[in-house]
């Protein structure tokens, strides 16, 4: 079992200077990969989501790239520059603002300079940044091995607290048969006070309520759900959406079981029954 939550980092030299490799992984319904690199990078683009694919396969993992290069110029975009100046202008008059628009309100502008090697990378520095990224990407694929032993550890003590929850249910249901007898026939007595009514009657009337009351084929598939849960957890292949599928099965059973049953003990057992389930379902949305 392997989590969706991960993070890894890295930083390597290359000829042009520091390149900075960070990816980070969190829960998500499907494979979800974004990237940010920097222009100089745009090469190994197309490489990136080929690279994460092969560990990945269920996440949203985010990819950010950074250099520090030595040699390096800085570029103005003096269009930008213009715009931006005319606009503030523009603002100030429309709000009637005083005050002058300085040199210094410009240069806070994001993207007024953008900073460009004069070289390019060489197949050394490019084939160095891929195995940094496949580097980092497998660091997040073991943290998430990590976190995933964990969760695996949380949700088997959760469901084994289930499976006990269960035990007490089925127990207490043993019990149904001669405590409805009881109470319906002390029911009666007081109802009718001195006048017997027929055994034979009142047996009748136990069974009709025992068997509206049965929750046999629930508590069997439930106990089936139960030990695929358990067996699905052992497996090596992403398991998150069948164990997700598990636990809406095994809520319904207990739904079911719930809406049948006549006994308060039971009710008490199937709504912390149903609470453990809340909890995994939760947990399991962190699953692969």
């Amino acid at each position: 079992m392997i989590s969706m939550t991960g993070f890894g980092i890295t930083e390597l030299q290359t000829s042009l200077g520091t390149i900075s490799i960070e990816a980070r992984s969190e829960n998500h319904r499907y494979l979800d990969i974004t990237y940010q690199v920097p222009d100089l990078l745009t090469k190994i683009e197309n490489n990136i989501a080929e690279i994460v694919k092969k560990h990945i396969s269920r996440g949203k993992f985010r990819i950010y790239i950074s250099a520090k290069l030595i040699n390096k110029s800085s570029h103005l975009d003096g269009n930008l520059a213009k715009n931006s100046l005319m606009m503030l202008q523009r603002l100030k008059k429309d709000l009637k603002l005083n005050g002058e628009t300085k040199l210094e309100h410009l240069l806070m502008l994001k993207d007024l300079f953008t900073t460009e090697s004069s070289e390019e990378l060489n197949k050394n520095d490019i084939t160095k940044i891929l195995n940094g990224l496949k580097s980092v990407i497998k660091k997040v694929h073991e943290a998430r091995k990590e976190e995933g032993k964990y969760l695996k550890k949380e949700l088997l003590k959760r469901i084994n607290k289930i499976e006990r929850l269960l035990v007490n249910v089925k127990a207490r249901r043993k019990k149904f048969p001669k405590e409805t007898r009881d109470k319906l026939k002390e029911r009666i007595n007081l109802l009718l006070e001195d006048c017997q009514i027929e055994n034979s009657r009142l047996v009748q009337e136990i069974a009709i309520l025992t068997e509206k009351s049965d929750f046999t084929e629930e508590t069997v598939r439930l106990n089936a759900h139960i030990k695929r849960f358990k067996n699905t957890m052992n497996k090596n292949t992403p398991v998150g959406r069948e164990l997700d599928f598990l636990i809406q099965e095994m809520n319904r059973e207990a739904g079911t079981i719930s809406a049948k049953s006549k006994d308060a003990k039971i009710s008490h057992y199937i709504i912390e029954l149903r609470s453990d389930l809340e909890k995994i379902r939760e947990q399991i949305q962190n699953v692969e």
